[in-house]
């Protein structure tokens, strides 16, 4: 589902779900869902694979969660450790907001 134009970004979990343009809410909601049997971990990355950025979120064996954000074209490779589902949605959401329009480029349709 995409919410605002065309999906420049997709969140998907490990159970193969896809969702267009990941909101703050539902970057929650998919914290909320992770769990250690089936479901530990989902990423956040740009429909155009040549973006060269991507968000990981990951359920640790403590309950805490591990997220990686990575984009090659400003050098970042940063790794944070929390406990707060709500935080990391806003820090992702607001991380993604943050990047470059070109790499927020939305996939051409022929």
């Amino acid at each position: 589902m995409t919410i605002l134009g065309d999906a420049y970004c997709f969140a998907e979990d490990e159970r193969g779900e896809r969702y267009d343009n990941p909101s703050e809410d539902l970057l929650f909601e998919l914290i909320g869902e992770l769990n250690p049997r089936d479901n530990g971990s989902f990423f956040v990355a740009p429909v155009v694979d040549t973006a060269g950025w991507y968000v990981s979120v990951s359920l640790l064996d403590g309950g805490e969660f591990e997220i990686v954000y990575r984009c090659a074209s400003r050098g970042e490779h940063r790794v944070v450790i929390s406990d707060s589902p709500s935080v990391i949605a806003c820090d992702v959401t607001i991380w993604i907001a943050g990047l470059e329009r070109s790499l927020k480029t939305t996939r051409t349709h022929n």
